[in-house]
């Protein structure tokens, strides 16, 4: 049998060693316990976000350098990108509640907006409409598209409008030529190689692709001289209010993201590699047409909005009367 000692010091002693072991083992638990937002060792957990983007072409290269180079990381965030072809289903997917912000033309989502759909507009990443329409060769003049099939990816995306701009240009009507919904911009391409179109509105670096192929370039978009918001982030407002901390966080990676791919040539041509097949000569002629047109910071202007709702006058009337202010939050773009 174990003898119990009487000694009333050397029972102290027992009983503070044993505390001691107590409160060790407790503090190494609550060291070792992950916070709330933290991981073990004091890592910070990162708030998962998803993009979708619905372009392929040098105008996206902010959000994927930001992707690319750890800018959402750098502000606690894990990113991840989608895409979607067409404007018009990503808004779909963004109303649904599938992605956090989109990164897309505002068209599609003014005409949501106008409808009572919870979006905001939080910044612009490229302010001007950089599109080309192109024809076969045998059509000279842009008159001759009457009667004619133009590819598109989308109605009411950003590349259904600038091509009811060209049509304004040449004295046309959209009724007096036929819509052809492709899906992306390298398929308008491709149905125009195949005799399916007759023309069809590109982007870099597809542009440059259909000047090598021998296809008439009728108007560049941005020679009408127009304040055209083309592209930018959005998401919904009962996301923004929920969590402005993440808003923001998410605009100061792409406002560092975009002064980069504006600023560094070699870093947004190493980007467009990545997710562009392309040759450095036609990805270079891409990321040229789009320089002027990149935005850093990404401020959400209205004026190029206003443009934008102008062109949609006729396919959403509820647009005429709405005040812009309220799709706009500038907020987390002029706070850096």
């Amino acid at each position: 049998m174990t003898k119990v000692s009487a000694d009333p010091t050397n029972r102290k002693t027992s009983l503070s060693a044993f505390m001691r072991k107590v409160y060790l083992a407790w503090a190494l638990t609550f060291l070792y316990q992950p916070a709330y937002g933290a991981t073990a060792l004091g890592q910070t957990r990162l708030t998962e976000m998803r993009t979708a983007y619905s372009a392929v072409s040098a105008g996206i290269g902010t959000l994927w350098l930001a992707h690319e180079d750890g800018f959402f990381k750098k502000h606690g965030l894990e990113s991840s990108l989608i895409y979607i072809r067409g404007g018009t289903t990503a808004v779909q997917a963004l109303l649904a509640g599938e992605i956090h912000f989109g990164h897309l033309s505002p068209a599609p989502l003014l005409t949501a907006w106008a409808q009572g759909a919870d979006f905001v507009w939080l910044g612009t990443t490229t302010h001007q409409m950089v599109f080309t329409l192109f024809a076969d060769p045998a059509t000279t003049r842009g008159s001759e598209l009457k009667g004619k099939r133009i590819g598109i990816t989308r109605l009411g995306s950003a590349s259904d409008l600038a091509v009811r701009m060209a049509l304004e240009h040449f004295g046309l009507h959209p009724k007096d030529i036929t819509f052809i919904s492709v899906g992306g911009i390298p398929e308008i391409l491709a149905a125009m190689r195949a005799g399916a179109i007759n023309a069809g509105i590109l982007s870099p670096p597809t542009s440059s692709a259909a000047r090598d192929l021998g296809f008439r370039p009728l108007l560049h978009i941005p020679d009408l001289g127009k304040q055209f918001t083309f592209s930018g982030i959005a998401t919904k407002r009962s996301f923004v209010q929920s969590q402005p901390e993440t808003i923001r966080a998410y605009m100061a990676a792409l406002s560092g993201s975009a002064k980069i791919y504006k600023e560094d040539h070699r870093a947004a041509l190493r980007i467009l590699r990545r997710y562009m097949r392309a040759d450095d000569r036609i990805l270079e002629s891409g990321y040229r047409e789009y320089d002027k047109a990149l935005s850093s910071p990404p401020y959400p202007g209205l004026e190029g909005l206003e443009a934008v709702r102008a062109s949609l006058l006729d396919s959403t009337p509820q647009l005429r009367n709405v005040d812009l202010r309220k799709f706009v939050d500038d907020r987390f773009v002029r706070s850096h």
